[in-house]
C-alpha cells in the first residue's frame, strides 16, 4: 500500500512561537486536502534558535502538540514536528509525532552541533538525546533523525538494521537538498524525507532549505527550494526488502567485523 509523505518547508520566525503554529496549523490543513498520510516540519521550527529558548521551550504535550491534536481530529493522518522540548531543568531538540489521539512517539535529537559559537552551540543549551526511535506507519517502520544525527552514515544505517523503510529527517540550516539525501537512500535502500527550514535564519542568513522526498532507489520524487511550500509524493515502502536484499552496499557489509571486542 502506497504511503503518501508531505513534506512542510517553513520559515521559522525566531521566537514568534505563535506566529509559526499557526503557519504551521496552515501547512496541516493544506496537508489534509492532500489527503497525506503523514507532514513532516523542520527542526526547531517553532522556537529557533533564541537567548529565551527556555522560557519559550514546550513540554511533549504542550500547546503546539494540543493544537496539531485538536486539528488532527477524526482523520488518520500523522504531524511530525520540530519541537524544542522542555523537560524539567533540561532542554532537547526534539521531534514530536502527533495524531489524532495524541503524542504517538517522540525522538531527541542525539547528536549536537558543537562547532560553531553562541545560539547554535548546542551542548551549551541542550541535552542530547539517548537513542533512536521508530514507529510504525500504515504497517511499515518508521525512524527519526535530526540535522546533524544525518551527517554520520552509521545512523541511517542503523535505523535500516532496525527494520525501517522509511526516515524522516527534520532540519534547521541553510540547506538540506537532494544531494545529501539521494547517497543514504541508495545506500540503505530506504525512503527519506527530509525536511528544512527556508528564509532568513536568527543570523539574518539567508536559508534556501532544499526540502525533499528521494525513494528507496536514490531518485528525487519532490524538492522545494528559496521559498515557503507544501511538497508531495507517494512512496512504496512495502518495496523496500527486496531492494534490500539485492543492495550490494546493504547487504554485502560484513556486520560481524563492526563488533566492539
Amino acid at each position: 500500500m502506497p504511503m503518501r509523505i508531505a513534506v512542510a518547508q517553513q520559515t521559522c520566525k525566531p521566537g514568534r512561537v505563535a506566529e509559526n503554529r499557526e503557519r504551521a496549523l496552515q501547512f496541516v490543513r493544506e496537508a489534509l486536502r492532500e489527503k497525506a498520510d503523514i507532514v513532516v516540519f523542520p527542526e526547531e521550527g517553532m522556537v529557533g534558535y533564541v537567548e529565551n529558548l527556555r522560557e519559550l521551550a514546550e513540554p511533549v504535550n504542550g500547546p503546539t502538540t494540543r493544537s496539531f491534536v485538536a486539528l488532527l481530529r477524526g482523520t488518520s493522518m500523522r504531524v511530525l514536528y520540530g519541537l524544542t522540548e522542555r523537560d524539567g531543568e533540561d532542554c532537547y531538540v526534539g521531534a514530536t509525532l502527533v495524531g489524532a489521539g495524541g503524542v504517538e512517539a517522540h525522538y531527541r535529537k542525539t547528536h549536537l552541533w558543537w562547532q560553531a559559537e553562541g545560539l547554535r552551540h548546542e551542548p551549551t543549551h541542550y541535552r542530547p538525546g539517548e537513542k533512536l526511535v521508530t514507529f510504525d506507519l500504515l504497517g511499515h517502520r518508521c525512524g527519526i533523525m535530526i540535522c546533524y544525527d544525518g551527517d554520520f552514515p552509521e545512523m541511517a544505517r542503523a535505523y535500516a538494521h532496525l527494520g525501517c523503510t522509511t526516515l524522516f529527517w527534520l532540519n534547521n540550516r541553510g540547506s538540506r537538498g537532494p544531494d545529501e539525501v539521494k547517497p543514504l537512500a541508495a545506500a540503505n535502500s530506504m525512503i527519506i524525507a527530509a525536511s528544512c527550514v527556508c528564509g532568513p535564519d536568527e543570523a539574518g542568513r539567508a536559508c534556501a532549505g532544499g526540502s525533499n522526498i528521494v525513494d528507496a532507489k536514490g531518485r528525487v520524487l519532490a524538492e522545494i527550494w528559496d521559498r515557503e511550500g507544501l511538497v508531495v509524493a507517494d512512496v512504496r515502502p512495502e518495496d523496500v526488502p527486496a531492494l534490500r536484499d539485492q543492495n550490494p552496499w546493504y547487504r554485502g557489509l560484513r556486520r560481524d567485523l563492526l563488533r566492539e571486542g
